[in-house]
Parts: C-alpha cells; structure tokens; sequence
C-alpha cells in the first residue's frame, strides 16, 4: 500500500469535508451548498461509499480527500500530503530531507526582523528618503515588513551568530555567501530590503533593491528548500482572500506596485517579482476567481512581459476556459484581460498620480484577445510576405479554443485590423488547424490491436498506467495531451503527475520535481513496456487512450448524478436533458474506437 492509500484509508471524506461544510444526510450521501460558488440550491454531493467529492452546480469540479484540502486550502500537493499525513500518523518515504522547513522560516525571520530594525538607523537614512521619494508610508513598512541591509559584509552574518544559527543553514537560505575557502559573508548588503512570504505568510526570501548606481538594481534570493521564484508571487499571502472575495485577481510585476495598489485600498493585487508569469504561479491564483487582469508595464518591454505571460497564463487559465465550454462540467471560464496603462507609467505611479482611476482602469481592462489582435499584429510586417498569415498562425491557439460565437467576433475584429476579408482569415485559420488535426487521423484497422489488454472495464489502473507511459515518454503528445482533464485518471499518485507533466517547462526534469513520495509510481510508469515506435503510432494510441479516459470519467458522473437524485420522485426535464447529454458525449468517445464495434 502506497503512502496516499494508507492516509486515505485512515481518512473519512465526509469528516474532512464537514470542518468545511455543513453537511445533511441525502440517502446514503451527503449534500450542502457549494462552497467554491454562491448557490441557494444544494449541488455539493459527498459519496462516502467512494469516498469522493463532487459539485453538480456550475464549478462542475470533484475529486478525493486530497483534492478538497488543496482546493480549500489553495494548497499545492506537497502541501497537502505533509499535512494530511501529520494528521493519521503516516511516515512519509523520504521526506526526512524537509525536516528542516521549519528552521528555514525561522533563519528568515531573524533575518526580517534584523532588516527590519537596520532601517531605522543612519546607515538607511538613503533608503527611507527612497521610500517617502515613491510614497509609502509607515503602515506600509510595517505590513510589508520592509527593512535594509547593512554594507558591512558581516552584519547579518554577526547577528545569526548571537541567535545560535548555524551558518551552514544560513547558507542554504540564501543569507550568506560561501566561498572557496570555506568563508561566508552576507549575501544582501547596501540594499532596501522585501521580505517575501509563502502563502502561509511565512518569510520564505528576500528581494532588494540597490541603494546606488550598483547593478543589477534587484536581485532576490536564489532557489532554496522552502523559495522558488517561479513558485511565489509577492503578496500572495495578503491578497488571498480579496481575490477569492471580489472574484477578481490583479496581476502586477514589482513590489512597489502591490504595495501601492494594497495602501490604496486594493488588496487583490499581486506580482510576478519582475518576470513573466510562470506556470506555477498562475496554477495557485485559478482557483480564487473567474477574471484576471495583468497590469503591467506597457511599453516596448512590458508588451514583450504581457506576451509571456500570457502564454504561461494560457496554458493554464486557457485549459480551463477549454473544459468550462462543457456545460456539463462548468460554469463560468476564466477571462483574462489586460490593463493598458499610459505609456511611461507603471501601475504603482498611476495608482499615487491617480488612485481614484485604479479600479476605473482595472474594470475596464480589455479582454485577450482585443489586446493580443493589435499587439500580435505590430510585431510582423503585414506588408511583407507572409506577414499576415504568421499573425493569423500566432493567434491560432487561441482562436481554437473559443465559444465559436466569441471566435466569430475575433476572427473579424482580426480581418479587420489585417484589412483582409473575413473568408480568407476563416481559410487561413482552417489550413492551421487541418495541418495540425491531419497527423493524428490517419487511422489503420491494426492498431486497435494493441490495446486489447485495455479494453476490461475493470482495469483501470492498467489503462491509467500506459496512458501515462505514453505521455511521459512521447514529448511530441505535449499539445494533444491538452484535451485530457486530469480527473480521468484514478489514482491521486496518477493526477499529480500528469499535471506536473502538463505544466512542466521544457528544460525541467520531472523526476526532479516530483516530490519522494511521487517518483516510486513515476519510476514504475516511465518504465511501462511501450508499444508504438512511430510518432503516428503514438498519436493514433494517445487519442484511443483519451477517449477510453474520457468514456470513463463520463460514465462515473453519470452514476454520481444518478445517485444524488431523489429515488421518491420521477426524474425532471433537466434531469433527462442531462442524462441525454452526458448519454450522447459518452456515445461520441465510441468513434473510431474499435471498443465500440
């Protein structure tokens, strides 16, 4: 019995659901209002039996004990798997690594609260006249934790000492400096000092700031046990719960910005720490709201910003929009707009120059694609040969993946800022998608023959299992693997990783990534016996595999919804109306597969 099962099986979904919702008896399950959308009727079933969650109301979402405690904590896996583990007394494989998580926040706080009071002395007096230079009062210093670090090479270094800091730890930090010789000194000196927090709002890192002409002007510290950039956005752990409240995440790229945005009075506002959004960054903001607005910078550098992050907000926030088009499964997508600021002003001088606007200019955010059209459009030549059609191939990705009556609206707003007729973007866009569907529809009879060991209903685990052997080992699935959901699959161990998977960065290792308690069933899946050669083998393998998946994940909602209805009276109109839908999609994961002959 793997780690999981053995917390699963000392676990009772109903108890952990209940310290979260108030549950009533329905039959052998348990119903309530929602708690991730506003309801007046119960949608939110608890199927003890299976032990399993879901929502039949417009979030459509479901999933085991793991699956609510990372939803209603906005916890990441690793997260929740040490916590539920603490919880039933199970000894993690591997995890006596993390023991000293705890000491790294506890290094880091020391470290805050010695910036914190270097601030005030005479040797900071340049970097308070920087701060009241940009606004930012005491309360702000305060809540941000705002201090300086001390030119001298051994300031910070001295105080560890006084507290019994081990300076080795200090090191793995990112405190301290080691040299050669086996010597360390302070790694942050001279600099305004931003204590950054997980999401628990522990200091996990610093950024700062130079105080002179000494470059580069920020610098943060590097990759440690309990800090990852790529995994945190600065003033997450304050603005939380105004994004989940107002429906409505504002995404910014520096610290001054969110500590403007918040002394203003806008506390949904967060920041990528100067970068392009990452994967894993916007994978913790999806489940708060249904609208994003990226606010950043928007001259020639900042459009390039906004264009990478959209295509890492994209991949995520445009996956979701892809599965909210199914109404059987979801309510509202996810919209992402963007904020275009005058020219020369970045969010934190136009939220001080003209606070009053802030939420004016935020609620009036274009959506994506009335922003991507023109910007897309200004980095080809139009005139020059192949320029439109390169435009027409950048937005396609996009373009698929829109309500068809939203994708008519674009595809003319896109022939018109290419002054070209509609019926030759509709033509160019079809080519794209033709050159792309074509590699995987050439079908031969004779593949169907190698899954013949995963035809058995029963074997799902077998079937879950070559899937991801599949996926795991063919970096060519990457786009097509776009239209599996993740709660195909059955096991958490199995979701866990096909989501890494899907969100991983191409020069990442997964097995590096995975947590110990992942990489034994990673171990084993990418070590599943392959049976295609060719990249078209595998294609042709892959869809049979997602359709399976899907027929199975179909089938089982159409049971929980069964389940969850009244035995006492005749189904309803929308009870039949759905059942036939979900009848027909099921019907639709037939074809092509020699299953359904």
């Amino acid at each position: 019995m793997s780690e999981i099962d053995e917390i699963k099986s000392k676990l009772d979904v109903v108890d952990i659901v209940s310290e979260k919702v108030r549950l009533q008896r329905a039959g052998r399950n348990y119903k309530a209002n929602c708690p991730f959308h506003n309801e007046k009727t119960p949608s939110f079933i608890v199927d003890p039996g299976r032990q399993s969650w879901r929502c039949f109301g417009s979030c459509g979402v479901g999933g085991d004990v793991f699956s609510f405690v990372m939803k209603t904590e906005n916890m990441e896996f690793p997260d929740a798997l040490r916590m539920l583990a603490q919880r039933t007394g199970v000894e993690l494989r591997g995890y006596k690594k993390n023991e000293s998580r705890d000491s790294y926040f506890e290094i880091n706080k020391i470290a805050l609260d010695f910036y914190k009071d270097s601030l005030m002395t005479d040797e900071a007096h340049s970097a308070r006249i920087y701060l009241k230079s940009r606004g930012v009062d005491q309360a702000s210093i305060e809540n941000f934790g705002l201090g300086y670090s001390p030119k001298g090479r051994d300031s910070l270094k001295s105080h560890l000492l006084f507290h019994d800091v081990d300076l080795g730890n200090a090191v793995e930090c990112g405190l301290l400096n080691k040299f050669e010789d086996g010597t360390t000194r302070d790694f942050f000196w001279g600099r305004l000092m931003f204590p950054i927090f997980d999401r628990s709002g522990r200091p996990a890192g610093f950024g700062a700031r130079s105080m002179d002409d000494s470059l580069p002007k920020y610098i943060n510290t590097a990759a440690t046990p309990v800090f990852n950039k790529r995994n945190t956005l600065y003033g997450f752990h304050m603005a939380r719960e105004a994004i989940r409240d107002s429906d409505l995440g504002v995404i910014v790229e520096g610290y001054m910005d969110v500590i403007a945005a918040h002394e203003y009075g806008y506390k949904n506002v967060v920041a990528s720490m100067g970068t392009a959004l990452t994967v894993e960054q916007v994978r913790q903001l999806k489940n708060l709201a249904s609208t994003f607005v990226l606010a950043l910078d928007q001259d020639v550098a900042g459009q390039e910003a906004t264009l990478r992050s959209l295509e890492s907000a994209w991949q995520i926030f445009g996956d979701a929009n892809k599965r909210s088009s199914d109404p059987l499964f979801a309510g509202n997508p996810t919209k992402i707009n963007v904020v275009s600021l005058p020219e020369g002003k970045d969010p934190d001088e136009f939220i001080r120059s003209e606070g009053s606007d802030w939420e004016v200019v935020v609620n009036d955010a274009l959506p994506l694609m009335e922003y991507l059209i023109p910007v897309v459009s200004g980095r080809f030549d139009l005139d020059g040969p192949g320029g439109k059609g390169r435009v027409v191939e950048s937005l396609a990705p996009i373009l698929r993946l829109l309500d068809p009556f939203d994708r008519e609206k674009y595809i003319g707003m896109l022939a018109e800022q290419l002054s070209a007729p509609v019926d030759t973007v509709e033509t160019a866009l079809k080519q794209i998608r033709r050159g792309f569907n074509q590699r995987d529809r050439n079908v031969g009879e004779n593949q169907y023959k190698k899954f013949e060991d995963l035809k058995s209903a029963d074997n799902n685990y077998k079937l879950d299992e070559y899937t991801l052997s599949l996926i795991i080992n063919r970096p060519e699935l990457k786009e097509a693997a776009l239209e599996l959901n993740p709660e195909c699959f059955t096991r958490t161990e199995d979701r866990e990783i096909y989501v890494r998977w899907l969100n991983l960065d191409p020069s990442e290792s997964l097995m590096k990534l995975l947590d110990p308690v992942l990489e034994e069933r990673f171990s084993s899946i990418q070590n599943y016996t392959m049976v295609p050669s060719s990249s078209t083998d595998t294609l042709i393998d892959f869809d049979t595999c997602i359709k399976r998946l899907e027929r199975r994940r179909l089938q089982r909602y159409r049971a929980d919804l069964i389940q969850t209805q009244d035995t006492d009276s005749p189904p309803s109109d929308d009870l039949q109306n759905e059942l036939g839908g979900l009848d027909k999609k099921i019907l639709e994961t037939y074809k092509g597969d020699k299953e359904g002959n």
